[in-house]
């Protein structure tokens, strides 16, 4: 064997390993991409729900905060206490948009997380993305030959759930998409110095009503009871079901697609 051959080798196995923290809300976001990550092992860290997989570049830890900005803030706090090694955060699952050009299975990334005031949609926080790292998702993306919109992502403390409360967040706020939990995310990793990413897909548009968000718990489960009670009262939600399921099956096959762009890349 050459000194060379010797040589190559060892620069091969020291170069750095890269640890990706990716925040998801519940399960039910990632489960398509779940199902194509064959090799993924359990997270095996106390008091936090998800699963590792090895990547090209190193390891993606994927942690669900469940849903709103409290507690994906404070699930963001452990899960960095207990990797301090990490170097990006990335925040993904599903938004509503408040741009009109976007329909549901739409991939947005955001150049900014803003979080809302509690009494309405006006921002009462802003954290741009680093323009590095940005575009090099942008980049990903666009190499996996999917399209993607770019644009500030409001994070509200409630669920917006009709076209006119959507407008107003639109215009009070300049965003094109509204979560519950990005902006929390994005605070506890900017406390720390660590550069972050905002990469999620659209589950409704502007013009689509959000119905039965009260039977789904702080993890994204249905609440059976609560669904038989919605269900009562507003019997004309049956017939909304499939368009429900037919948005997340576009919304999570997408969010699959470009988050096993962005693990295989390597971001500055």
């Amino acid at each position: 064997m050459s000194a060379q051959f010797c040589l190559q080798r060892t620069r091969v196995s020291s170069a750095p390993s890269k640890l990706i923290l990716v925040f998801y809300a519940f399960s039910r976001e990632v489960s398509t991409l779940k199902r194509r990550l064959r090799n993924r092992t359990p997270l095996n860290l106390k008091g936090l729900s998800g699963f590792r997989i090895r990547v090209e570049h190193g390891e993606a830890v994927f942690i669900a905060t469940g849903i709103g900005m409290k507690r994906a803030r404070a699930i963001a706090r452990q899960a960095l206490a207990a990797l301090p090694e990490t170097e990006l955060v990335i925040a993904t699952g599903v938004v509503g948009a408040l741009s009109g050009g976007l329909r549901p299975g739409d991939i947005v990334i955001a150049d900014r997380a803003m979080s809302a005031r509690r009494d309405s949609s006006h921002p009462e926080q802003v954290l741009p993305v680093d323009a590095a790292i940005l575009e090099e998702c942008e980049r990903a993306i666009h190499r996996a030959g999917l399209d993607s919109s770019t644009g500030a992502i409001l994070t509200s403390m409630r669920i917006l759930p009709n076209a006119e409360e959507k407008r107003a967040a639109k215009q009070n706020s300049g965003a094109i998409a509204v979560d519950m939990e990005s902006a929390g995310i994005a605070i506890e990793a900017n406390a720390r110095g660590i550069p972050f990413a905002i990469v999620r897909t659209v589950i409704d548009s502007v013009e689509d009503e959000i119905f039965g968000a009260e039977v789904a718990d702080a993890e994204g489960r249905v609440k059976p009871l609560a669904a038989a009670n919605y269900l009562m009262r507003n019997p004309g939600a049956f017939l909304k079901i499939p368009w429900m399921l037919r948005n997340l099956a576009l919304a999570t096959r997408a969010l699959a697609d470009a988050i096993q762009a962005l693990i295989n890349t390597d971001l500055p």
